[in-house]
């Protein structure tokens, strides 16, 4: 069973949307988006940053940015 970052990057190639692009639309650091695709959440900020990248991820490739934030929740143990 692919990971959620897994999923992230599958929909994202899927679309045809350059990690590059989501970057540049959402001013999120390469670092951390690829961070999120490769389930690293150690590597991002705490507080609320992690959901709100996945939230503004989601929406920037089409995705259902509350389903994906669930999700992402749900895959870290997060509250």
């Amino acid at each position: 069973m692919p990971s959620f970052g897994e999923n992230l990057r599958r929909e994202r190639e899927l679309r045809g949307i350059d990690l590059r692009d989501v970057s540049e639309a959402t001013k999120i650091s390469m670092r951390f988006l690829q961070a999120l695709e490769n389930d690293r959440v150690d590597v991002l900020p705490g507080g609320i940053f992690p959901k709100a990248f996945v939230r503004q991820y989601a929406r920037h490739v089409g995705l259902d940015a509350d389903r994906v934030v669930a999700e992402f929740v749900y895959a870290t143990g997060g509250e």
